[in-house]
């Protein structure tokens, strides 16, 4: 569908819910574009696995519509929805092999043994698992059982694919890895998938849009170099943890007044060397002090916290190869001004 608006695959409108009397789910609205990959994204409790049952009919809403593949599905029962769904805990038959086991759901939707095991048979090469096929589970190892569970959640060829922390159980050199393979997958079969993480990493790496969730509601949606260039709030920069927020009146300049706070990505904060000029038009961005704290090594970067002279917590980002920061050292720091956002509060 190259040049043409693709239709909506999934469409949830203003879904509420409430559990033990506490809203869980706050007039949510969300919807997904056939074979777009969005992640649900945020803390323990803002409510994006429950906003993932409710799509797949394993929670029922208060109120709202969910629409699958242009149909209401909101009272539908989850196997009259077409969807798949991977547990972050695979959920796999240990007395079946893996062959059998994806193709369970295709014979429980009431094709035969020969389309069963035709697309059960494909599957496994996807994923890259025929040498294992007459394998039970337990002789797998965690990233190879969660290709099952991947495998077999496709075989009934859902029109939806949900996802809950799918590689959160997984050691990184495993988890990294698997997740790119999936990616692939994913564009290479044209898969709508909804995938909840609390791993920012995660989601933006597989992500064409990411939905940060605070409290019950989607405070924004967008592709990850939009999150990443324009976070639509404080709060929000503050979850994405890739920003440095100063109070409005600590940015000189006309141009910069204002109530709200102003956001600078962290890796756009630099030091300005003894010998050169900071940027001497307030109009242009911003020049501060500030005292190093800590530094720490990462496998990336090195992490420099700091603390402005206007008492504001700040980080820099340094190569390895840099000259080291002492703890007390006081810095001259700039930021050009096209780097700077101002976000309410």
């Amino acid at each position: 569908m190259d040049g043409m608006e693709r239709a909506p695959e999934l469409v949830v409108t203003q879904a509420a819910l409430q559990l033990g009397g506490r809203p869980v789910l706050r007039g949510v609205d969300l919807a997904l574009q056939r074979g777009e990959l969005v992640a649900l994204l945020g803390a323990s409790g803002c409510g994006k696995t429950t906003l993932l049952r409710s799509v797949a009919g394993l929670q029922g809403l208060d109120g709202g519509r969910i629409e699958i593949g242009g149909q209401d599905r909101t009272q539908a029962p989850p196997q009259q929805r077409g969807v798949g769904v991977v547990f972050q805990q695979y959920a796999l038959f240990p007395n079946l092999s893996v062959l059998e086991n994806i193709k369970f759901g295709v014979l429980c939707d009431g094709r035969g043994q020969a389309e069963a095991t035709r697309r059960a048979t494909a599957l496994l090469d996807l994923v890259g698992l025929q040498a294992h096929r007459d394998q039970r589970p337990a002789r797998l190892s965690g990233g190879q059982r969660q290709r099952v569970a991947l495998a077999r959640a496709l075989a009934r060829e859902p029109s939806l694919l949900l996802m809950d922390e799918p590689f959160s159980a997984l050691d990184e050199n495993f988890r990294v890895p698997l997740r790119r393979s999936f990616r692939q997958l994913q564009r290479q079969i044209d898969q709508t998938c909804l995938i909840v993480t609390h791993d920012r990493e995660e989601a933006f790496e597989l992500a064409d849009r990411v939905a940060v969730m605070f409290d019950g509601r989607i405070a924004q949606c967008a592709a990850p170099a939009e999150l990443w260039r324009r976070p639509a709030s404080r709060q929000v920069a503050e979850f994405l943890g890739a920003f440095n927020l100063l109070a409005a009146d600590v940015a000189p300049g006309a141009l910069l007044r204002g109530g709200g706070c102003w956001a600078a990505p962290i890796e756009a904060l630099q030091v300005v060397e003894e010998g050169a000029e900071a940027l001497a038009d307030p109009a242009t961005g911003w020049t501060l002090r500030a005292r190093v704290l800590a530094s720490h090594f990462g496998q990336q970067r090195v992490s420099v916290e700091l603390r402005s002279e206007a008492g504001d917590p700040l980080q820099l980002w340094r190569r390895h190869d840099q000259a080291p920061l002492a703890a007390g050292q006081l810095l001259t720091l700039q930021v050009a001004g096209p780097a700077l956002q101002h976000l309410p509060q």
